[in-house]
């Protein structure tokens, strides 16, 4: 069952890509992206010399601006009338995420570039800090897929924003036995990023698993909170 579910839905994805690439919202994506571009120029510029430590703090504020602007990829207040059409909501969420990658990768092509074209001497971990990157754009996706189930108008983008913003602040906070923002080279680096792909991971379940609805399924089990809170 599962096999067959899979192939028919594939064999939407072609009826669907021209419909998803007109509802997607392209414009915040895109200014986040730029946004970040434009962060890293002023930050990142030939002449002004930073330490290794500061530039991957300005890469990982780079990061946060550009899926700021993803925060908002699913939003679709057509989607309640749309759920009765060809094609499951997970199929139809991924799609807006896989439109998204090429722009997506020429995004993170243009964070590094610059970075190796200003400091061309200096050892920079790209692999490690693409992971920090993906994972990130990973939970922000599943922030937007949660905050349509609470944002009127399915708009999740205004739940998804200030809590990626919220959860970005913490993890600068975060003690060096769980810390996500290590420094290169020390000793908690490995360590940081087996949690980023940790983190990545639950992030996609957690956004199929959202545009499944297993949700509220989920919810069901568990008894109103009116009943909690006593007579």
């Amino acid at each position: 069952m599962p096999g067959r579910w899979l192939r028919r839905q594939l064999r939407l994805v072609p009826a669907l890509l021209v419909p998803t690439a007109r509802a997607v919202g392209w414009a915040a994506p895109l200014a986040g992206f730029a946004l970040s571009l434009g962060l890293l120029a002023l930050a990142v510029r030939p002449g002004l010399e930073l330490p290794a430590g500061r530039l991957v703090l300005w890469l990982r504020l780079a990061m946060t601006a550009g899926a700021l602007g993803c925060a908002f990829l699913l939003d679709d207040p057509s989607e309640p009338t749309t759920e009765g059409v060809a094609g499951s909501l997970l199929l139809r969420r991924t799609l807006r995420v896989t439109l998204l990658l090429p722009a997506t990768a020429a995004w993170w092509v243009g964070v590094v570039w610059r970075v190796r074209a200003v400091h061309p001497g200096l050892p920079l971990p790209v692999a490690a800090l693409t992971l920090e990157a993906a994972a990130l754009l990973a939970v922000t996706v599943a922030l937007a897929a949660a905050g349509s189930r609470l944002a009127p108008e399915r708009r999740g983008g205004v739940v998804a924003a200030p809590a990626l913003l919220a959860l970005t602040s913490a993890a600068f906070l975060l003690p060096a036995r769980v810390a996500l923002y290590a420094e290169p080279g020390g000793a908690a680096w490995d360590g940081a990023h087996r949690r980023w792909a940790l983190l990545g991971g639950l992030a996609l379940a957690t956004f199929a698993i959202l545009a499944i609805g297993i949700y509220p399924e989920l919810l069901a089990h568990f008894p109103p909170l009116s009943t909690l809170a006593g007579p």
